[in-house]
């Protein structure tokens, strides 16, 4: 393309025959024309790189090939070979309706006066809630709308978010490799901790397919999940640094709620981790101790609250119901 398009769209693939012919050409049928597709194969060993040889004819698509390094290296391969103004990235696995570029450049559009970082839409996915604020904030505005992604669960997603490509080269801001949960988590955050406004939109135009035997349902080690937490925490102490001025007793909630979850998630990867007793025991009375938001409870799943009620019983009985559980493959 000869002049830089205004969207960058970066699609890292592995092994995904079945799936990424139709979500390319759901990306092709794009009613807004200025936009690149980067596909990045990492190391696919299926029949992925010959079906991105025949969408390598397309002007708008870049194909890179890669030895296999997992999610984070090639979305960061992507970047480096984006031009666009802004980046947005898709999955293999998924489609976009043909108004899903447009719907972000008519957002652009009603604003021509600001600047925006950052753009989040809804998702067509029942795992997360909608976001029912809608406009542009910036400054003190921030924390509610921030608190809301939290809590619906949108503030971990990166298919409902369009980022601004300066933001990201001026920070160096990359996907952490050697880690496969919660790294888009881990970069939204560390990117709402350095914007100064973002741009909320009603619609939803990205759809998410639910594959079965995706890394979002392998059980995570629980090394993994120590280095989770110590990234969250540090990263969400940033934005909490930043806005300690403003109302941040919603957003607060809902970050009470993904460290208790987190919590008890590495406490039940202990039992797989053969951890003695007592290692156990002594994360069981951290969660006891932990100072989480009033009304938690009501914000967990079924089966974190099951999880929650077990661990505020005796501890040596939490250490034996949990066993019970984990004996039966409950988690």
């Amino acid at each position: 393309m000869n002049e830089k398009p205004l969207f960058s769209l970066i699609i890292p693939v592995y092994n995904s025959q079945k799936t990424i012919k139709r979500t390319l050409l759901s990306v092709l049928k794009q009613t807004f024309s200025s936009y690149e597709v980067i596909v990045v194969n990492d190391g696919s060993s299926d029949t992925t790189a010959n079906i991105l040889q025949e969408f390598s004819a397309y002007s708008q698509v870049t194909v890179i090939h890669q030895i296999n390094a997992g999610v984070s290296a090639a979305r960061n391969s992507g970047m480096q070979q984006a031009s666009g103004e802004y980046v947005l990235f898709l999955d293999a696995d998924d489609w976009v309706d043909d108004n899903f570029l447009m719907i972000f450049k008519q957002n652009l559009d009603a604003w021509p006066a600001e600047s925006v970082d950052l753009m989040v839409g809804n998702l067509n996915d029942n795992r997360v809630g909608k976001v029912s604020q809608a406009g542009f904030f910036s400054n003190e505005d921030i924390p509610y709308v921030l608190g809301e992604l939290e809590m619906s669960d949108n503030i971990g997603y990166l298919h409902n978010k369009c980022y601004r490509r300066q933001i990201i080269e001026e920070l160096n801001l990359r996907f952490l490799e050697g880690i496969s949960m919660s790294e888009d988590l881990l970069f939204n955050l560390k990117f709402f901790s350095c914007i100064s406004n973002f741009l909320v939109t009603p619609g939803a135009a990205y759809h998410y397919e639910d594959v079965e035997g995706s890394l979002s349902k392998r059980k995570v080690q629980y090394s993994e999940l120590k280095v989770r937490k110590q990234f969250l925490t540090a990263l969400y102490d940033s934005i909490i640094s930043k806005y300690q001025s403003s109302n941040l007793d919603y957003f607060l909630k809902g970050i009470s709620k993904r460290v208790l979850a987190l919590d008890m998630q590495i406490v039940t990867a202990m039992y797989h981790s053969s951890f003695s007793p007592a290692d156990i025991a002594q994360e069981i009375n951290e969660i006891k101790r932990g100072k989480y938001s009033k009304g938690i409870f009501i914000l967990l799943n079924k089966n974190e609250k099951l999880k929650y009620m077990i661990m505020n019983l005796n501890t040596l009985t939490a250490y034996y119901f949990l066993y019970a559980l984990y004996r039966m493959r409950a988690f």
